[in-house]
């Protein structure tokens, strides 16, 4: 065997082991993103889940259109001068991270607002009036992020109208044992009443 073929046989065979050394490297790679994307997505859904978050969803649901019919707290608003810790706020915020996470794509969008785009727009939409009022003074940079994963989340559902279940596999039988009682009594109650309740 000639010097010649000696030497291209080792570079072939150094080549090779390069070759393949690379392409485990990128398998890995991208096995360590998907388990950060992993991490990150149900470090986020546990968040959204937890007493604190839940606490200023309620509350933010409940107090802030009653807070938002008074000027003097638009006002207030408007001029900047308002409790960084009120719960509508932390709210807003946190959705602001979240929605950067996914514009970075750091979470994965699909998963996410597969599990939380009711949240999402009914935050967004409780929030909406807020916003409006804070972004006179601070422009359209306030929870751009949040609005940013309020319209995926919108262009989400309208891409799953009816919701994300696969097509093939068979829907479990669930039957609403009270639906007939309560329609009677809805018929036989007069509406006042019943919200009074």
């Amino acid at each position: 065997m000639s010097l010649e073929l000696v030497n291209t046989a080792a570079a072939v065979g150094t080549f090779l082991v390069i070759a393949t050394t690379a392409i485990a490297a990128v398998i890995q790679l991208r096995h360590m993103r998907a388990s950060n994307q992993l991490q990150g997505l149900l470090t986020a859904l546990a968040r959204m889940e937890d007493d604190d978050f839940n606490t200023w969803f309620t509350v933010t649901q409940e107090r802030l259109p009653v807070l938002l019919n008074d000027p003097t707290f638009r006002r207030d608003i408007d001029e900047g001068r308002f409790d960084r810790n009120a719960p509508w706020i932390k709210l807003g915020n946190s959705y602001d991270v979240i929605g950067n996470l996914i514009k970075s794509g750091l979470l994965p969008e699909d998963t996410f607002l597969d599990n939380s785009c009711y949240r999402i727009m009914t935050a967004w939409d409780t929030l909406h009036d807020l916003t409006a009022i804070v972004r006179r003074r601070a422009g359209s940079t306030v929870w751009e992020n949040f609005e940013y994963v309020y319209i995926r989340s919108k262009r989400w559902v309208d891409k799953h109208p009816n919701g994300n279940y696969p097509a093939r596999e068979k829907r479990a039988h669930v039957n609403d044992r009270y639906l007939e009682e309560d329609r009677r009594l809805r018929e036989a109650v007069p509406l006042e009443i019943v919200q009074d309740v």
